[in-house]
């Protein structure tokens, strides 16, 4: 898929997959990766593509067809990546007293519309949501029927005006949406800037939020004060928030995020968040740390560890048998996949030395509920919200008992948490991207091997077909 904004190459893998089975007959651990010849770009490789007019910002994919978020548009493809159906969503007239929903239809176009959000939900019918730039980031539902985007649209409003309909922040959002008990809740992560000059509509925007869909399907609602966070008053503007990706696994929703180390450092790292996927109210929330680290060998034998520490992409796959067989793994595991760089100093701003680091969730909720066990953790600093009586206060003493499980049950204790310790992982490609900042990451498995796929910054892509150990690269 082809656009101003990006270029991504389908059906290609399975050449490059085929070209490395003459190396899949090597074992053991893996040492640095031997450089594998290039693909002869004098060759025309005959691939699937399509070409869109305007910038592309959201793909997703579901039954064979691929939906693509652009400016002003929303675009279906077969699999093959011919268009069957595209619907158009901007321009339109924004002003104070346009609707949310339909603009103001009678005023010439002022605003276009980019593509922030794009989710599938199928607990009732397949239907696409969309959520755009414009009305201060509300959404549109797509029922989806023979391909067509336009047979049932409505754009989704708020329950008792709370302001639930304003989904997407300006600045970027990441949303899961998760059905239980025959409810429908959207878990909404919107980013803030370091920019203290940010319009007021974008205060409109919760930090991190919880939302009940109706099942007439047409609007949102937040069920109390509980159900959102902010960002601490005094840190608007001062305190970069970057919410990287987001994922659900078993009984709870995670995000990643890039932000400060604390409230008076300037230093900036990642952590990974998590919620209660059962819950319409923020009861269960706690962040962890989550660094990557590569440790280089010098001549007499000591090593130098490099810390990585800001999140660039992340993807949560299942692994082959291979790499389950290195992990410990169940069949039914969830991985994340995680490619991190190391950052300026005291900046957010990635430089060109990067790694991959590789955790099962299952490992990740082990440490979550280790830490609170022993008390690593205080108080969340950046985000405050309607008073609740946290899990680390009151009658609750530190070390807690083992058998406190820190579940989502309805009877479960409440919890906002910050830990304040961390478990380095070690990059699984020993170095091999020291010198390169890797912006993507995608991965699947495929019988034994895990197959991962590794987008760089200069728009290189590197193929992994027995990750980690080898690996083909593309112009």
């Amino acid at each position: 898929i082809t656009s101003p904004a990006i270029t991504l190459i389908v059906a290609a893998a399975s050449i490059l997959i085929i070209q490395q089975t003459l190396w899949l007959g090597i074992e053991g651990q893996c040492k640095e990766p031997r450089e594998i010849s290039k693909l002869n770009l004098s060759v025309t490789y005959d691939l699937p593509h399509f070409v869109s007019n305007t910038p592309v910002q959201k793909l997703l994919v579901f039954n064979g067809s691929v939906y693509v978020g652009a400016t002003n548009k929303l675009t279906a493809l077969s699999e093959d990546l011919k268009k069957t159906h595209e619907y158009k969503t901007g321009p339109v007239h924004e002003g104070p007293r346009c609707s949310a929903c339909e603009g103001c239809r009678d005023q010439p176009p002022n605003a276009n519309n980019t593509s922030m959000a794009l989710l599938m939900e199928t607990y009732y019918d397949p239907e696409l949501f969309s959520c755009g730039t414009v009305g201060n980031g509300v959404c549109s539902r797509h029922l989806l029927e023979d391909g067509e985007l336009d047979v049932e649209v409505n754009c989704l409003g708020s329950h008792n005006k709370d302001g639930s309909r304003y989904v997407a922040g300006p600045a970027g959002t990441q949303i899961v949406n998760v059905e239980v008990g025959g409810v429908v809740r959207f878990f909404v992560a919107n980013s803030e800037p370091l920019n203290s000059s940010l319009p007021s509509s974008s205060r409109l925007h919760h930090t991190i939020s919880i939302r009940k869909m109706w099942e007439t399907q047409d609007r949102f609602e937040f069920v109390s004060e509980h159900s959102y966070m902010d960002l601490t008053p005094g840190l608007h503007g001062n305190y970069p928030l970057h919410y990287i990706y987001s994922f659900q696994s078993g009984a709870y929703v995670y995000f990643l995020t890039v932000q400060r180390e604390g409230g008076t450092s300037k230093a900036f790292h990642t952590r990974i968040v998590r919620m209660c996927s059962s819950d319409l109210e923020l009861l269960h929330y706690v962040e962890m740390p989550f660094e990557c680290i590569y440790s280089e060998k010098g001549r007499r034998k000591r090593s130098t560890q490099m810390v990585f520490n800001i999140l660039q992409a992340a993807h949560v796959a299942k692994a082959g048998n291979d790499l389950r067989r290195d992990m410990d793994l169940k069949e039914e595991d969830d991985v994340l996949f995680a490619a991190f760089a190391r950052s300026k100093p005291d900046s957010p701003e990635p430089t060109a030395s990067s790694t991959v680091c590789v955790i099962s969730v299952a490992e990740i909720n082990s440490f979550f509920k280790d830490f609170i066990q022993k008390g690593h953790t205080k108080p969340l600093y950046h985000l405050s919200g309607t008073e609740m009586k946290p899990f680390n206060e009151g009658e609750h003493c530190f070390p807690l008992p083992l058998s406190t499980s820190f579940g989502c049950g309805k009877h479960e204790k409440g919890y906002r948490l910050e830990v304040t310790r961390t478990h380095p992982r070690k990059d699984w490609f020993n170095g091999r991207f020291r010198n390169v900042l890797l912006t993507s990451i995608a991965v699947v498995p495929m019988q034994d091997h895990t197959v991962a796929t590794l987008g760089t910054a200069d728009g290189s892509v590197h193929w992994s077909a027995a990750f980690p150990c080898f690996i083909v690269h593309v112009v």
